[in-house]
Parts: C-alpha cells; structure tokens; sequence
C-alpha cells in the first residue's frame, strides 16, 4: 500500500493537517503496524482551523497515538507572521522549525509528508515551465531537510484515490484544511492537475519517468545488487542524485540485522567517506554495525574486527590472525607457494584482485560468488600475492570446510559459515 518499508520499532512523525491525504496516510500507517506521532501546526488562517485542529488531535488520542501541536499566536513576537512578509514562506519555516523539534524530541527515525501523485505532477510541471535543469524531476520518496529523513509514501496515489479511500473505510477529514492547502501552499496550475483525464495524467507521468530514465535504471541496477546480499559500487551510487544517492543508501543498511535509522548528517558523512581519498574507512551506524568502505565498494560489517586486514610473511614460518592461523615453516608448495615467492602479502580481496584458474584469470569476487560463500566471509577471506603483488593462492571455500593440504592454514570460522 505505502511506497516505504517503515520499520514498527522506530519513531515516525507524521505532518498532519485533518485534510483528506494526511488522514488517509495516518490510516495507512496504522494498519502497516506503524504509531505515528502526529504533528499539526495551527496557522489561524481560515474558519475552521480551531475545530480541524481539535479534531486531529482527538483522533490521535481516540487511536492512542502521541499528538504533539503548535498553535502559531502562542510563539514570541519576534517568531510570528510580520506585517508583509510572505505567508507561504513564513509558515513553512515555522513548521519545519517545529518538526525538527519533535524530530530530535522522539529521536524519530523520519518525517512523513503526505504528498501525493498531484503533488508530485505539479512539481515536475513548475520544474519544466521555469526550464529548470534538475539531477531529478518531480519529488523523491525519501530526502533530507534540515538533518531529518523525509518520507513520501503516497506519491503513487492520486488525490482523487485517496478520497475514494478516506470514504471507503470511513475515514473523517475537513475539506477546509484542502481548501486552505491549495489556497496558499498550491501554485495556479494545482486547479488545472484536479481536472486532468487519466490519458493526460498517465501522459505526463510518463514523460517525467523518461526525464528521469537514467537515474532510474541506475536506482535499480544498485537495488538488483542490494537484494543479491552485494556489496555497493561508490562510483555508481556517487553519481546519483542526491535524493536517490539517500534512497539508495537507506535500502542498503536496511539489511543490516538490527535497525539503522540514519540521520541526514550521517547520510552526509557517509558520502565523504565514499568521496575521501583513503580505501579503507569504516563508520559506526548502530551497536555492532559498521559501514565498510574498501576501495570501491561499500559493504555492511557486523563487527569492527571483521574488516579489511593486510599481512606480510616474510619467510615459511607461522602467523596467528583474527581470522586464520596459518603454519607455512614447512614450506607451502602444496599450495603453490614457494621460497622464491616470499616476502607474501596475506590480506583481504579488492574489487580488482584476479586469480588464474584453470588457465583462466577470474576476478577474486566472482570465485566467491560461484563457490557461494557467505557474504560475511567475502570481505575477510584472504588472498596470498607473492612479493610481486601477483595473487598466487586463494584457499578454496567450500560447505562444511575441512583442509586437505600438508602446510596447515585453519580458518576461524563460525558453525553458520559452513552450513549448506
């Protein structure tokens, strides 16, 4: 129904304005296993905004959920409306001042808007009348503003959907707070969006959609990749747009065992991780999950000491890792090392390693890959180069792995590694 995996653990604040499509998203929420706290501002500005306002926050305690209310003639002078000044402008930053607060207050995982399919038409048709040159046209499903995630889920919805919704599962709202929306938040072309023909509408959806082609295919070629347990290529998420660059990255550390809820300062820092020139860095993002960057590519950790490693044997001898110990002092030519090859390089795979199997050079992470290795191991199974740089032996992984070699190499590996 949403267009948004919300997670029922975390804290989301919704913008509520007892209109049609923030009641009908408050519904949805609900029946997604989702208590969201309610947030409304109350401009003063039409009849009924007292009664909307009352009634919202009736509803929200009828369905047990937090209210949490700003009444704009309670604020200091200095904060209110001044004497010509813009209203549109002006309530828009008051509200967002007041959402920060609440954001912080809850340590929310996100604001949710309830912008819809007009919202998301009118948008692209402001962008393409003013001949705007954007990375994305229209509005994205999630963003930042003012260090909080935002979330639109219903963009898939048209207003006229969401009314046939409210009516079809009894849902109460005020078509003043729509009157008021359109009256000062709306530009003139929203009145000619209400009486477009589901042809036009379909026309435009589709002509934004090729506008946005490339991205789009980029999107989802990174969330093939996502959903295949893959690391994240930095060069192609990099050259998203922003909003897709922090769509794309939320999909990637929702797989992470426990929820990460990021904020937009941490989204930011992760991108100058991807854009620092160091490759190997790591961030913390939750008790026990860190994001890895190794080289090119981004990669979700469980464990600060599974990260990428590099050693150097200098001779045949013995050496004890975190995650191998090895005894080479008898020599390891059954493993096609040899004395003339030392000092070896003994560490964890790039994106650009190769290996010659069978006469034929493959890139070390497809051997993983055809060996079906868990992707928890890819980023902590090491691979041995001789003192040229040039990757001599790569162990072979295998399920319930057992060595058959003479030189002894013992991987540290845990019971749900070499289940089948």
């Amino acid at each position: 129904m949403l267009d948004y995996k919300f997670d029922s653990k975390a804290n989301y604040i919704v913008s509520g304005t007892y209109g049609s499509d923030s009641m009908a998203l408050l519904d949805m929420m609900q029946k997604e296993g989702v208590k969201p706290i309610v947030c409304c501002v109350n401009y003063h500005k039409f009849e009924r905004s007292n009664s909307d306002y009352n009634a919202l926050e009736a509803y929200a305690k009828e369905k047990g959920l937090i209210f949490e209310g700003l009444d704009t003639d309670a604020l200091p002078a200095e904060a209110q409306l001044q004497e010509g000044a813009d209203f549109s402008a002006w309530a828009r930053k008051t509200r967002y001042d007041f959402f920060s607060k609440i954001y912080k207050k809850y340590d929310a995982a996100g604001l949710v808007l309830a912008h819809q399919q007009d919202d998301l038409i009118e948008t692209y048709l402001l962008q393409k009348s003013g001949n705007a040159h954007v990375a994305h046209y229209g509005l994205s499903v999630t963003t930042t503003v003012n260090d909080m995630v935002v979330i639109r889920p219903l963009l898939h919805f048209s207003k006229q959907d969401l009314l046939e919704y409210d009516e079809e599962n009894h849902i109460g709202y005020s078509a003043s707070s729509d009157e008021f929306q359109t009256a000062y938040t709306r530009s003139p072309i929203r009145r000619e969006i209400a009486k477009m023909s589901e042809i036009d509408r379909e026309r435009i959806l589709d002509e934004m959609k090729a506008a946005n082609d490339d991205t789009i295919a980029m999107v989802r070629s990174l969330e093939k990749d996502i959903s295949a347990g893959e690391e994240l290529d930095i060069r192609a998420i990099i050259a998203l747009p922003a909003d897709a660059f922090v769509t794309t990255l939320m999909k990637f550390v929702s797989q992470a065992d426990v929820p990460v809820h990021l904020t937009a300062k941490k989204i930011g820092e992760i991108r100058k991780l991807c854009l620092a020139p160091q490759p190997n860095l790591s961030m913390k993002l939750a008790e026990g999950v860190y994001i890895i960057k190794e080289y090119d590519v981004l990669t979700i950790g469980k464990n600060f000491d599974r990260l990428p490693y590099t050693y150097t044997l200098e001779a045949p001898g013995v050496l004890n890792t975190p995650d191998f110990d090895l005894d080479f002092s008898m020599g390891a030519e059954d493993r096609n090392i040899k004395p003339e090859d030392y000092p070896l390089t003994i560490r964890t795979a790039l994106p650009s390693d190769t290996f010659v199997v069978h006469g034929f050079l493959y890139p070390v992470r497809i051997l993983f890959s055809e060996w079906k290795m868990p992707v928890r191991l890819r980023y902590v199974w090491p691979v041995f180069a001789n003192k040229d740089g040039k990757i001599i032996y790569v162990p072979r992984y295998r399920t319930n792995f057992s060595e058959y070699h003479t030189s002894v190499l013992n991987m540290h590996l845990k019971a749900e590694d070499q289940e089948k």
